[in-house]
């Protein structure tokens, strides 16, 4: 489990070390709200300084698409950012949303992205702010710059902005603007997919003979708090077969 003083420390999350779990091959990182918010917040700023180092330039943003589920929140967060303290001068950014499927899972990759809602915005002509929760790879990345610059959605180039990337990323030449970097087989548990991961790890951790009483204990290990057990434990136990 985090420590509160290790959580309230951004140098911690910028190289996050996860929770190992006895004989989860993931270890997992339980990301805090209050961190989620900071990350954005430091990303925001970045933006901007990207759209002033490119004033007056094709290459300044001027959409933004979330990668859905997993962007929306950082997404939603740095729209609040963007939309109301953007420094005078910079263009405005319209945000949409493009529905990409790459995990079953922790830990479950799919072998190739999957489109699973369409995109809601014109991209074409415009430089695309691609916002993804984590950047691991650079799978989605790629897979979603070569549909949205082929000639079907006509968008000039994609910066990738994301909290954090996998340490093995390999997303070159495409431009990233991120925050931390976590090892490769650390399982990111940010707060809008806190309840996913509980229903789909819960019932892996029971097929290796950990009882009800185990798996609670490993919940709190990785930092899960008393509340989102009693309400929502019975749920992920009920999913064991």
């Amino acid at each position: 489990m985090v420590s509160a003083q290790l959580a309230a420390s951004m140098d911690f999350w910028r190289n996050p070390v996860g929770v190992d779990i006895p004989g989860d091959p993931l270890s997992f990182l339980y990301v805090t709200d209050e961190a989620e918010h900071r990350m954005i917040s430091w990303l925001a700023k970045r933006v901007f300084k990207y759209q002033r180092d490119n004033a007056g330039t094709p290459r300044q943003i001027t959409r933004m698409v979330m990668i859905t589920m997993g962007a929306l929140l950082p997404g939603v967060l740095l729209q609040d950012y963007l939309a109301y303290c953007q420094p005078v001068g910079l263009p405005q950014i319209e945000f949409g949303t493009f529905g990409v499927k790459c995990y079953l899972g922790p830990g479950q990759p799919l072998d190739k992205p999957l489109i699973v809602q369409p995109l809601s915005i014109d991209v074409r002509g415009h430089t695309i702010g691609l916002v993804e929760d984590l950047i691991d790879l650079g799978h989605t990345a790629r897979f979603v710059r070569e549909i949205l610059t082929s000639p079907e959605y006509g968008a000039r180039e994609l910066v990738i902005i994301a909290p954090y990337r996998k340490s093995a990323a390999q997303i070159d030449p495409m431009e990233t603007i991120t925050f931390g970097q976590v090892p490769k087989d650390t399982w990111i548990i940010t707060p809008r997919e806190r309840i996913e991961t509980m229903v789909k790890r819960v019932p892996f951790w029971a097929r290796q003979g950990i009882n009800r009483a185990g798996c609670i204990e490993r919940l709190r290990a990785i930092g899960y708090p008393d509340y989102l057990i009693e309400d929502w434990f019975e749920a992920a136990w009920s999913q064991v077969r």
